[in-house]
């Protein structure tokens, strides 16, 4: 027992670091690998290693400290930094096809100049389509009645890190694209905040008039990367709704971290209306304005409910929030929380300035059909 225990708060310091710097250990890495090979077999995705190394020059403690740091601060929460040796480290970019981990190896490299940091990049890339059967990913050999085996990666033994270069096409396409959906999301939120302005003013004179506390309400929302930001609606439920929904919790008909009732008692009157029509969503636009979110985007989840998600989950969190984007338009194909994480996820995979202006026409019939409160 105290054998174990010594060694459970020995790993929780290798993982977090000296900083409180996320990083696991080799074991923990290559557990973390072998899962990934499986779970990317399965759903044909491919995913990337990065091969990061100190040069001998840059082999002190404190350059260790700061390229962990950098790594932590840099990378996606999805992604996961093991250190293989003293000066090694290894980082599993989940989900990655090639030109994605070409674009964060070129960051990296621009990044570590920047900082006067003598480090070694490499890349490898994984395609379902070349991994080797399914005899070497553990628990198969337990269908068989045979010992698993368990595959572990290491830049000098496994085939060899691929070497890229640095210079990745990728990059100014994907600064050129952001900047087009940043204008998109300037230029429609600006015109919708105009044209909405006099229904938002009449919603909150309404709100004030049948419930009493504020005509907004915030709360505190998960962003992009982990962000958190104060999202802005109309309120529509009283004013303690919050404080109500621990006891409304085993009422909740969607599974997962999500609530959701129906016929919610904590509903105005006018609040029904208000999420009927997606009327309540307005003040969004604002929070669009600033930079916080986007017109379409995953929707972002209360900040208890982001936090309590599967890790494959926060991936989502890769992209900007949206006011819209599948789930919203489509939500009876959404059975389960995961389906819906499913539909997120494929917005961050197929992303595009088109996809986005299909979503922006297709959210319009939404209020118009009422399915706003679905």
């Amino acid at each position: 027992m105290l054998g174990a225990l010594i060694q459970y708060w020995s790993d929780r310091r290798v993982r977090r670091g000296r900083n409180g710097e996320s990083v696991l250990t080799r074991q923990q890495f290559n557990h973390e690998l072998t899962r990934e090979r499986i779970r990317a077999t399965r759903r044909s995705i491919p995913f990337c290693l990065l091969n990061v190394e100190l040069t001998a020059e840059a082999d002190r403690s404190n350059n260790r400290r700061k390229l962990i740091r950098l790594l932590n601060r840099n990378l996606r929460i999805t992604d996961q930094i093991g250190q293989l040796n003293r000066n090694q480290f290894g980082v599993l970019l989940v989900d990655t096809p090639e030109m994605g981990g070409r674009a964060c190896l070129d960051r990296l490299t621009r990044l570590f100049d920047g900082v006067q940091l003598d480090v070694r990049l490499s890349l490898r890339v994984h395609d379902p389509e070349g991994f080797d059967s399914d005899d070497d990913y553990p628990g198969d050999g337990d269908r068989r009645g045979e010992t698993p085996t368990t595959r572990q990666w290491s830049p000098e033994t496994d085939a060899g890190p691929v070497e890229v270069s640095t210079e990745s096409p990728m990059t100014s396409g994907k600064t050129i694209q952001s900047a087009l959906k940043r204008s998109v999301d300037v230029i429609g939120a600006s015109v919708g905040l105009i044209m909405t302005g006099p229904i938002i003013l009449g919603s909150m004179a309404a709100v004030k008039l049948t419930s009493p506390g504020p005509a907004m309400f915030t709360q505190t929302r998960e962003g992009y990367r982990g962000r958190p930001f104060t999202i802005y609606k109309l309120r529509t439920m009283i004013v303690d709704a919050e404080s109500q929904q621990a006891a409304l919790r085993e009422q909740s008909h969607r599974d997962g971290p999500a609530f959701k009732i129906e016929r919610d008692p904590r509903v105005t009157s006018v609040g029904h209306l208000f999420r009927v029509t997606c009327i309540d969503e307005l003040p969004q636009l604002w929070n669009v304005l600033k930079g916080d979110m986007s017109l379409v985007g995953p929707r972002p989840l209360p900040w208890h409910e982001s936090r309590a998600c599967s890790h494959w989950h926060r991936r989502r969190l890769d992209v900007k929030p949206g006011m819209t984007c599948y789930w919203q338009v489509d939500k009876e194909a959404a059975e389960t929380f995961d389906d819906w994480m499913r539909m997120d996820l494929r917005y961050v995979d197929r992303t595009g300035l088109l996809g986005d202006l299909r979503l922006i026409a297709q959210t319009v019939t939404v209020p118009i059909l009422g399915r706003g409160s679905r």
